[in-house]
Order: structure tokens, then sequence, then C-alpha cells
């Protein structure tokens, strides 16, 4: 018999109270990502530089407005590359991330099978499930990017922007008419969200392929829609009360700074692994794998 979604996120939260361990690939995936971003943000520039050298030759004797300017042109004037390395930053970032959320799912599995997990959970469900994971995500980021067929019905409306400014009349209209399409295209990525919500743990779990994996991920969902809706509006809760905290505490400033850090420490070591296990116990429930309440796992108290 299926467990109700309480039943799931009150086991689900007696699992993660009892595998700490669970938090530190979202720790390790931070610092590595943000690792690839700092070096981005030195590389880059330093790139576009050294292509335009003969340009920037007697840049020391720019003020910092002229250096400011100079530098802007160069980005600008090297826009491809710019952009062609921002591209490999972020593939290598989504990389990184697809390795220690497939590490943190094999984690919540193993944790949820048996009561306890190492390490040594997360370093072979990551090898094992990365690359398709990594492609799983470029596939859900391209449709949510399919999306901006939403906007073009404005953006063709809207025409040249001069033009544009030009016919006060008719620039109300073409901006509901923007409006509209964004409000569209907001409301299309949240329910192919929730939709794929579960894909990447039964990737993970049943170690699927990109296409087994989001074909899987919507016959569970079409099977499970009320259940999936509601885990889905417990997470997004969960994320808008500590919020409202944080809303709450930023009046009094003496607790303002130690808020941002304590909210930076729970995104990591509590909110994303507990999200983690109640999502892996709610996709095993409902394709009949084995569970234990760890409460019953005496060996482990």
């Amino acid at each position: 018999m299926n467990e109700d979604l309480g039943r799931i996120l009150n086991k689900g939260f007696s699992t993660w109270s009892h595998n700490y361990g669970i938090a530190v690939p979202f720790f390790l995936n931070m610092m590595a990502s943000l690792f690839i971003l700092m070096m981005a943000i030195f590389i880059i520039p330093f790139i576009v530089a050294a292509t335009s050298m003969s340009d920037i030759g007697s840049a020391s004797s720019l003020t910092t407005e002229e250096s400011m300017e100079l530098l802007m042109s160069l980005f600008s004037d090297n826009i491809v590359l710019v952009l062609v390395l921002g591209l490999i930053a972020f593939l290598a970032i989504s990389f990184v991330q697809s390795y220690f959320e497939a590490g943190a799912i094999g984690m919540a599995q193993a944790a949820s099978v048996s009561g306890h997990t190492t390490f040594n959970d997360m370093f072979r469900a990551g090898k094992e499930n990365v690359f398709s994971l990594f492609l799983t995500r470029i596939i859900i980021s391209l449709i949510f990017i399919a999306g901006i067929v939403f906007i073009v019905p404005g953006m063709l409306t809207m025409g040249d922007f001069n033009s544009f400014i030009d016919n006060p009349e008719n620039a109300l209209l073409t901006s509901l008419l923007l409006l509209f399409g964004f409000l569209l295209w907001g409301l299309y990525v949240l329910v192919i969200d929730i939709i794929f919500s579960i894909v990447r743990f039964g990737l993970v779990l049943d170690r699927l392929d990109p296409m087994e994996a989001l074909e899987k991920g919507y016959r569970f969902f079409m099977n499970n829609k009320l259940v999936v809706f509601l885990m889905y509006l417990v997470v997004i809760g969960l994320s808008i009360a500590i919020n409202m905290v944080g809303e709450l505490i930023s009046y009094v400033e003496v607790l303002a700074n130690v808020w941002i850090f304590l909210s930076f420490v729970l995104s990591f070591a509590v909110i994303q692994p507990l999200v983690t296990v109640w999502w892996t116990r709610l996709y095993m429930d409902r394709t009949g794998k084995e569970l234990y309440d760890i409460s019953d796992l005496l060996e482990y108290p």
C-alpha cells in the first residue's frame, strides 16, 4: 500500500535526521560551482584582452572612466567569444551540478533502503549517472527556452524600437501583449517544471538514459498528479517560509547579517538534502521499491 504524503514527509524527515552526510554533495557542489564561476570571471576578461592587445597598449595612461569604456568596447567587439566562453563555463557548472545531484540522490536512496548511507554511495551514483543527468538537464532547459514563442507576437508587434517609441498610441497595447507573453512563458515553465520534477530522481534510481527518464517521469506524473503537485507545493512553501522569516529578521539590523549566513547554510545543509530525501522516497514508494522505516532499524539508532 502506498504511503500518503504525510507519511512520506515524516519518514523522509526521520531518514534525513539520521543521515546528515547527505548535505555533503550540496556543499561540494556549491564550492565547485563557485570555483568554476570565479575562474570564468578572471579568465574570460584575460582571454578577451589577450585577443586585443593592440587596442590596450596604452591602457595604463587612461583614466578609470576611459578604462571602463575601453573594457566595454572590447567585450562588445568580442561578443561571440564572450558568449562561447560563457557557455563553456555554464556547461562546466551544469556538469558538476549533475555529478553531485546524482550523488545526493544515490545517498538518499541508500538511506531510504537501509537506514544509512556513506560517501561511497555518492561517488558511485555520481559516476554512473553524471553524463545522463547532464544531458537531461540540457534537454529540459531547451524545453524551457522553447517557451520563448509566447513572446514572439509581442516582439513582432513592437517591430523596430524607434517606431515603437514614435507611436505611443500603440505602446500600451504592445506592452500588454509582451507582458501577457511573458506571463504565459512563466506559466509554461512552471507547468513543465512540475511535470518533470521527478525526472532526475527516476533517472538515478532506475539508471535510465535521458529520453527514458523524461518518458518515465511524465508517466509518473500522469499516474500521481495530486501527490506530485502537493509535494511541489510543500517544497515551494518551505522556500517561501524561509524567505518570509528572512524578511522579518531583516528589520532587525543586528540579526540581518546573521540570517544571511544562516539561510545560506540552511539551503545546502538542511533544505536541499531534506527535499532530495522526500522526492526520492516518493518515487521509490510509488514505483514499488523496498523502503524501511528508519525508526525500526535499531542497529542505527
